[in-house]
């Protein structure tokens, strides 16, 4: 008689480990890589009202409605996104990874400075922000005159 009270309470007690475990994690949780300098789109399992990323210089988001998030790579890191939902439920946790371009990227060193090139089809200078602080400084000067330009023409030249 002694055995069958012993294989309930072994599956009482699984039951309730399993039981609490489930009950412990959070909604959802998962990793989102993305690219620097490059956007992921990502659907949530439900609508959220409040979306948190833990350090908003490694990735951006943009929400674009209430369950499509847009994660964007700003410089190499990892960090954390959580998403709530109205009633302050979380919905969703990712860690998300910024890692280099796999593609066309080169990386050039001159003692302690890094030089950064994108090489589709031809090498020119890539913005990266752990490259030499004043050829990056330069090269969003002028990137920046060039957009200028550009936003000007779109204007009209008002």
């Amino acid at each position: 008689m002694m055995y069958p009270t012993k294989r309930s309470s072994r599956r009482i007690a699984s039951a309730l480990v399993i039981a609490s475990s489930l009950i412990a994690m959070p909604a959802w949780a998962a990793d989102i890589q993305v690219e620097i300098n490059q956007s992921r789109l990502h659907q949530l399992s439900r609508s959220a009202s409040t979306v948190i990323v833990g350090n908003p210089a490694i990735a951006d988001v943009s929400v674009t409605n209430a369950d499509t998030l847009v994660v964007f790579g700003r410089s190499y890191g990892k960090t954390n996104l959580i998403a709530l939902d109205g009633a302050g439920r979380q919905i969703a946790n990712f860690d998300i990874n910024v890692t280099p371009a796999k593609e066309a990227a080169l990386t050039l060193t001159r003692g302690t400075d890094e030089y950064s090139y994108n090489c589709a089809p031809q090498c020119v200078r890539a913005i990266n922000p752990t490259d030499a602080t004043a050829a990056t400084a330069a090269l969003l000067s002028s990137t920046k005159s060039v957009t200028g330009y550009s936003d000007q023409s779109a204007r009209g030249n008002r």
